[in-house]
């Protein structure tokens, strides 16, 4: 019996320390040395003074924005935003683009993506590039051929190409890789779009992790297409 008695309590000792050991990966930070895509210690006291400010994530997606004056580990508790939660405020946002009718200031919905990684041209907005990879640009409607070009907003260099009928995605070829933290102009079908580019990181666990980060970065349409992917 003692012996059973110490197992638990060595198996519970070592479930704490792992639980203390988890770590959460900083998504944005404003003030503080901390860069996007680092990792921090879960269970050790973070110190943020008056207007700094860091969003994290967790391993199940959670989202978590803390701002200073703070001192204490983090913890996605009560304070944190599920990637659940997320997602249903997405929806609603969503939902009332598609229904304001009558209004002045008119937002498109979003496509639907085939695939995750996919650019879509017929949209400005943020995009989410997995780090290392090459840009695939898809348009919604590929019954007809048409000129395609890109260029970074200095434009210091310009890629364009034939965008065959019956192709629904394209990449092309530059110079200059495109890359996140820059923003580019697409012309399709005679209207331009801007682009700006936001990496994901390799060292992102799973899926929830990877959606979190690019539904932070503004890529909705990607991160439902990602979540939808494993259904």
């Amino acid at each position: 019996m003692a012996r059973t008695s110490l197992l638990a309590v060595l198996v519970l000792a070592l479930s704490l320390s792992a639980a203390s050991a988890a770590s959460l990966t900083v998504v944005e930070a404003r003030g503080i040395n901390l860069a996007p895509g680092s990792t921090i210690d879960a269970g050790k006291p973070l110190v943020l003074k008056p207007g700094q400010h860091v969003t994290l994530i967790s391993d199940a997606g959670a989202t978590l924005s803390i701002d200073g004056p703070y001192n204490a580990p983090p913890s996605a508790g009560s304070t944190g935003r599920s990637l659940g939660t997320t997602l249903a405020a997405l929806r609603t946002e969503e939902s009332a683009r598609t229904n304001q009718a009558g209004v002045t200031r008119h937002v498109d919905p979003l496509n639907k993506l085939p695939n995750p990684w996919l650019f879509d041209v017929s949209h400005s907005g943020n995009v989410c590039l997995q780090q290392g990879a090459v840009p695939v640009f898809w348009r919604p409607d590929s019954r007809s051929s048409t000129a395609f070009t890109v260029v970074p907003v200095d434009r210091s260099w310009k890629s364009q190409a034939a965008w065959p009928a019956g192709l629904d995605r394209i990449t092309v070829t530059t110079d200059v890789p495109m890359h996140g933290g820059a923003a580019y102009v697409v012309t399709y079908t005679g209207g331009e779009y801007a682009l700006a580019v936001f990496n994901v990181p390799v060292n992102l666990a799973n899926d929830e992790m990877r959606a979190a980060w690019m539904l932070h970065k503004g890529c909705d349409a990607q991160a439902e297409a990602l979540l939808n992917a494993r259904k």
